[in-house]
């Protein structure tokens, strides 16, 4: 199980922060209110979300991912186009039943 999360986890980091860098070392952060993060030149910004739509822009490999690790992972584009995705179905749903009815009409 622990695999699992591990891997998951390391596929939403590669996904939002890109490939880990060659000789990668994890710091410990945990929840040091001490731990400052380098901003690092060669590391493209990167704007993440979390479930409120809160946002935060991070300036280094490390930074993303200790955020996307903390949960904001949250892709607001992907939330609404499950949305417009539910709209258009209830509209065709409802859009087919209403023809149903005028055609139940129009043949009696």
């Amino acid at each position: 199980m622990i695999n699992n999360f591990v891997f998951w986890e390391s596929t939403k980091v590669k996904s939002l922060c890109g490939p880990y860098p060659k000789n990668f070392i994890k710091p410990e952060i945990k929840s040091d209110p001490n731990f400052v993060f380098i901003n690092d030149p060669e590391f493209s910004k990167v704007t993440l979300y979390d479930q409120e739509g809160n946002s935060a822009t991070v300036n280094s490999f490390v930074e993303c991912q200790h955020y996307v690790e903390g949960g904001w992972d949250y892709n607001p584009l992907i939330s609404n186009e499950h949305i417009y995705f539910n709209i258009i179905g209830i509209f065709t749903i409802i859009t087919s039943l209403f023809f149903i009815y005028l055609l139940r009409k129009v043949i009696r």
